[in-house]
């Protein structure tokens, strides 16, 4: 274990009808554990729009991968709500923290904001090969009015569907769609690479814990 713990992020592909229904699951499954030791805390983020290929996100640090496996072993969290195996498709993985990007100075910072993540499916072997294709679009966003931070999660297992996910937080949806559209940010902004499939989507936190 590390100072800086470990990451577990979930990536749900799901109808829009039943995000409702997961949302209350999840809360009923993460209240039975975030009590647990090694429990830091954990987010679960909606997407804006239902267009999306990811419905829901679940964010959730801890202080080792041993600490969720001995908190899922406790017979009140086994015997909790069934899983959405009928209906989602859930993509999950353990990730470490590969570069991270603050603004500068002192922002608004206030409110809870938007968080725009950007899951990226790449052979594991070309990780490294990608990461300065990333900097080189995010760093310029950065310096954006109403950016926050960005940080860029690695995969620990090869065989994780998302090698690499991007999560940047914004003061606001107008903050982000403003930088999106300004060509000092975009222009000439380098492509990412053929062999990265972006998986990019607008969410905001619906739960927390």
């Amino acid at each position: 274990m590390t100072d800086n713990g470990i990451t577990l992020i979930d990536a749900w592909e799901l109808p829009e009808d039943r995000i409702d229904e997961s949302i209350a699951r999840w809360r009923e499954r993460v209240g039975l554990i975030h009590t647990a030791p090694g429990f830091r805390d954990a987010r679960l983020h909606r997407r804006l729009f239902p267009e999306s290929r990811l419905g829901l996100v679940n964010v959730a640090h801890w202080d080792s991968v041993q600490a969720r496996d001995e908190a899922l072993a406790h017979p009140g969290f086994t015997a909790s709500a069934a899983t959405a195996a009928g209906y989602a498709t859930v993509h999950g993985g353990w990730y470490e923290v590969a570069a991270e990007l603050r603004a500068g100075g002192d922002g608004p910072d206030e409110g809870p904001g938007i968080t725009f993540v950007n899951a990226f499916e790449l052979p594991a072997e070309r990780m490294d090969e990608f990461l300065p294709h990333w900097l080189g679009r995010a760093e310029p966003m950065s310096k954006a009015p109403g950016f926050r931070d960005h940080r860029l999660h690695r995969a620990v297992a090869p065989d994780t569907r998302f090698q690499l996910v991007g999560i940047a937080h914004w003061d606001s949806l107008d903050a982000w769609r403003a930088a999106d559209d300004d060509p000092r940010f975009q222009g000439g902004l380098p492509a990412f690479p053929d062999f990265a499939t972006a998986c990019p989507a607008l969410f905001r936190v619906v739960a927390a814990f």
